[in-house]
């Protein structure tokens, strides 16, 4: 290596020992190829400078990477290894007998051999698996007994028995694989073993260490292929050659013969996809299809739910390799199967779906572009309506402004990250209607549902803070507001999720960007909102009480009815002409389209009308009313209007009024005046007059049976 160059780099280190200059310095070594004695000899001037002090654990790192490279043995090299190997043990284990095992104080010793002896120490952990070359014997690691330098092993897979084995042996030639379901089958030694394919790639998976090809090879022989005699074995080992893929085939084969689409399990898929895609395989075959395909139907449900993330991956790397077109025939059986692909979106708990916000970006977006090519439009957006944040940035795309809109408005019903994805896009979609769904009704319906679970918290907390703190979307909430001031009060009063400082806080901002809220609230109707009903706890505080709206059983079954006949009924046959007046094309010049939309619109608010309403109503058996000298819902009042005029009505629920059969509903303006009073009390007539209330009796018994069926 250049002396210059060497120098240069070890200065830069003496001068401020940072990981990228250690870097620097090993890729420098690296790339030289070879590490003379000169370069060992101009090194010390390193190892000198750290000689004497306390070095890091990255430095100490470097010490044994420096050394396994093949640096010929120098003196300060050698101290600086005591000092790496004392910095990398962990204190239970960092005993005289124990750093003797490393062979680190043996000056016969290469710096390499040191290395490699200290990596094998590092990696071993009770519970690994073990394989002794010298004496070719499988085992699971205890914990090490430092004091006098051995591992106790115990049989793995019922092969072997326990012992001791002196650490100066474990070090020397030990392979070490981290423990798994899957490392037993390196040992079982079945009529039919594994493959050797499969035994290759579980090693790789599960190695702690560097592991040659002759020691992999033996570790088979001892293994899983002990019975077999040699040539049957040489056969077994060498049968997994790479083959060339055919002139416009499909993927080379991986060692053991064997083809993904042939693995008896998803992680056997898994390794044999990984294998597959190291050795350059191409696009999946028209038979590889067809068996992937039967392998999806005979899934265990819940064996792919249960290996939700690794289904995940193994659908990623199949999509990279399906032929187009091709994707819905080999993955048509999932649906209703995997976590991530429910049968029925809508009906789909979000527990059920919280694996699209744990897996990684890169596979969000191979798993989106599959679902495209997979479900229809309906299925991608009824899947929006529930998915977190992450998953939407890479699945909205594949989704039309029409369809979210359709969804959203026709199933009222999406989460916090959906609001936040349209918020946040809508530059980018420049779509009013789809903005539009961002509106304070839904805000709040939001806000007061139940805590989702942790993949979704992210985003409820953010549309709160958005909603407590930023200007632009309060200024969006406002613009959207249906139903002028009156129903902003309606909405705040009734945010459940909002504390009384909080609220406060919000009709202020809000007053701030409206005069129509401002003159609202200043009005009184500020005060109400923060006192309506409020009463103490059990702890002192004031919380809000909301009074319930009353109304006959009758009535309540209608609104339950109306309610239940716009979800079931009216919105799904809404959902299908909104699809066919898609499929004719042009939106500008499709009347069955607007037609379609305003009689989606018109199903939203009414809905979102029962539901608010619903929520709050308390159902009266009118043949229960108690009715003495007062006026009360249930009763029947003779009223004198002035002028001589005396009239009869039958004081009823919010919504029992019909004029036509004198029944009063207690909302309307008599009503108000009349609830509550006494025989011979005045009230204020609607029309300005004064009143007198002359008689209160109970209803009528047929009127009773009506109300009360």
């Amino acid at each position: 290596m250049d002396k210059n160059v060497l120098e240069d780099l070890m200065l830069a280190i003496i001068d401020a020992p940072r990981p990228e200059k250690l870097a620097a310095l090993k890729d420098a070594l690296v790339k030289a190829g070879t590490i003379t004695d000169d370069d060992a000899e101009q090194m010390e001037m390193l190892w000198e400078e750290w000689e004497n002090r306390k070095i890091s654990v990255p430095e100490a790192k470097f010490v044994l990477e420096i050394a396994a490279l093949g640096v010929p043995n120098k003196p300060f090299l050698r101290k600086n290894m005591i000092n790496a190997v004392k910095a990398l043990l962990p204190p239970y284990i960092a005993q005289a007998p124990v750093v003797k095992a490393t062979g680190v104080r043996d000056d016969k010793m290469a710096p390499a051999e040191v290395s490699a002896r200290v990596t094998r120490l590092l990696a071993l952990r009770s519970g690994a698996v073990v394989f002794l070359e010298a004496s070719r014997r499988w085992g699971v690691a205890g914990t090490i007994d430092s004091m006098n330098a051995s591992l106790p092993m115990m049989p793995l897979a019922q092969v072997g028995s326990n012992a001791g084995v002196p650490l100066e042996i474990v070090l020397k030639d030990a392979a070490i694989l981290a423990s798994g379901p899957d490392v037993s089958r390196l040992v079982v030694a079945n009529s039919v073993p594994i493959s050797s394919a499969l035994f290759r790639m579980t090693v790789e998976k599960r190695r702690q260490v560097e592991i040659p090809e002759s020691r992999l090879k033996l570790m088979a022989r001892c293994g899983c292929a002990r019975n077999m005699d040699e040539a049957a074995f040489e056969k077994y080992w060498s049968i997994g050659a790479a083959k060339t893929p055919a002139a416009g085939g499909t993927a080379a084969a991986t060692p053991g013969g064997r083809r993904s689409c042939d693995g008896r399990s998803i992680k056997e898929v898994l390794l044999l996809l990984t294998a597959e895609a190291k050795a350059g395989a191409g696009k999946f075959s028209d038979d590889e299809i067809t068996a992937f395909h039967a392998f999806f139907e005979k899934l265990n449900p819940a064996t792919a739910q249960r290996e939700s993330k690794t289904m995940a991956e193994l659908l990623a790397m199949i999509t990279d390799r399906t032929p187009a077109g091709k994707l819905k025939e080999l993955f048509s059986s999932l649906a209703g199967k995997t976590a991530f692909f429910p049968a029925d979106p809508s009906a789909a708990g979000l527990a059920e779906l919280s694996v699209w916000g744990e897996i990684t970006s890169k596979l969000l977006e191979k798993l989106a572009a599959a679902a495209a090519e997979i479900f229809d439009e309906d299925y991608l957006a009824a899947c929006a309506l529930k998915l977190p944040l992450k998953a939407l940035n890479t699945l909205c795309p594949h989704i039309s402004d029409e369809a979210l809109c359709d969804t959203v408005t026709s199933r009222r019903s999406c989460g916090a990250d959906l609001l936040l994805w349209i918020w946040k896009n809508r530059k980018k979609r420049n779509n009013p209607e789809l903005l539009e769904l961002v509106n304070l009704d839904n805000v709040s319906r939001i806000l007061s549902a139940e805590e989702p679970p942790k993949a979704w918290a992210a985003a409820r907390r953010e549309l709160h803070t958005m909603l407590m703190d930023d200007w632009n979307f309060q200024s969006h909430l406002i613009d959207t507001l249906e139903g002028g001031p009156a129903m902003f009060g309606v909405m705040i009063q009734s945010a459940l999720f909002l504390t009384s400082g909080e609220r406060q806080s919000l009709m202020v901002k809000l007053a701030r960007q409206s005069k129509a809220i401002q003159e609202y609230l200043e009005s009184g109707a500020g005060k109400k909102i923060l006192d309506a009903g409020a009463t103490k706890d059990d702890a002192g505080a004031t919380v809000p009480v909301f009074e319930a709206t009353y109304t006959s059983v009758r009535s309540h079954k209608m609104l339950m009815q109306e309610l239940d006949d716009i979800i079931n009924i009216h919105v799904p046959e809404n959902r299908e002409a909104l699809k066919t007046a898609r499929a004719h094309g042009d939106f500008r010049e499709n009347s069955e389209f607007d037609a379609a939309k305003e009689r989606r619109n018109y199903l939203s608010r009414r809905r979102g009308e029962l539901e608010r309403e619903l929520a709050i109503i308390q159902p009266v058996m009118m043949g229960q009313v108690e009715v003495s000298d007062t006026a009360v819902i249930g009763s029947t009042v003779k009223v004198d209007l002035g002028g001589g005029r005396q009239e009869t009505y039958y004081l009823l629920g919010a919504w029992d009024g019909d004029p036509d059969r004198r029944f009063l509903s207690y909302r309307t303006r008599l009503g108000k005046a009349l609830l509550n009073c006494k025989v011979g009390d005045k009230f204020s007539a609607p029309d300005g007059k004064e009143g007198k209330l002359l008689a209160v009796s109970p209803l009528p018994a047929e009127l009773i049976a009506e109300f009360d069926a």
